[in-house]
């Protein structure tokens, strides 16, 4: 049994990245959410670092995937870069066993990659052929497009939805999560 440790800016996005992944490696794999009483932009305070290490040294993971809302198009380096600053620094208190998740701008991007599958949830017909890389505030445009429909998508919702998203549909049409799960299965050393 390999030991994931989970950081995310809410527990929202690591329960449905656990979700997700679980689809595709039903066994051998336990997570755990660590650093839980953050949120967000809490994830760049000073003491992060020291209250990773002892998370870290209790659990004992193997690999911690870190899980950030880049907040902008993939071509804003800077954001970016940031994010890749951050990670770098408590891979550094981690002894480099983190595995890096860079939302571009909020993980709904995924489902935006499964439409299919949320209009069968919500009872929609929308229809999604761009980058979903691309959309600014996916959040935002699933609530808006839930606005009128008896059931309204909120971000609390997504949990249950990544347990019946498409895998491999997200692999094909989410380029940051492909990118992202090939380096996952690489550093566990195991199957896609």
């Amino acid at each position: 049994m390999k030991k994931i440790g989970l950081i995310g800016e809410d527990p929202n996005d690591t329960t449905s990245l656990k979700n997700l992944l679980l689809q595709k490696h039903p066994s051998g794999l336990q997570f755990k959410q660590l650093i839980k009483n953050k949120k967000g932009y809490q994830l760049d305070n000073a003491k992060i670092p020291s209250a990773l290490k002892i998370e870290y040294d209790e659990y004992k993971p193997q690999h911690v995937i870190f899980i950030r809302d880049a907040d902008s198009l993939p071509t804003n380096i800077i954001k970016i870069q940031k994010i890749k600053d951050w990670f770098n620094k408590l891979n550094e208190v981690i002894d480099g066993k983190g595995i890096l998740l860079i939302n571009i701008y909020e993980l709904e991007a995924l489902i935006l990659a499964d439409i299919d599958t949320f209009n069968l949830h919500y009872n929609t017909t929308i229809r999604y052929a761009k980058n979903v890389m691309y959309q600014q505030k996916p959040k935002e445009f699933l609530i808006q497009k839930t606005w009128k429909t008896k059931k309204r998508y909120s971000e609390s919702h997504c949990p249950d939805l990544f347990m019946h998203l498409k895998f491999d549909t997200i692999i094909k049409k989410a380029a940051f999560f492909n990118e992202f799960y090939s380096h996952f299965v690489s550093t566990l050393k195991i199957k896609k």
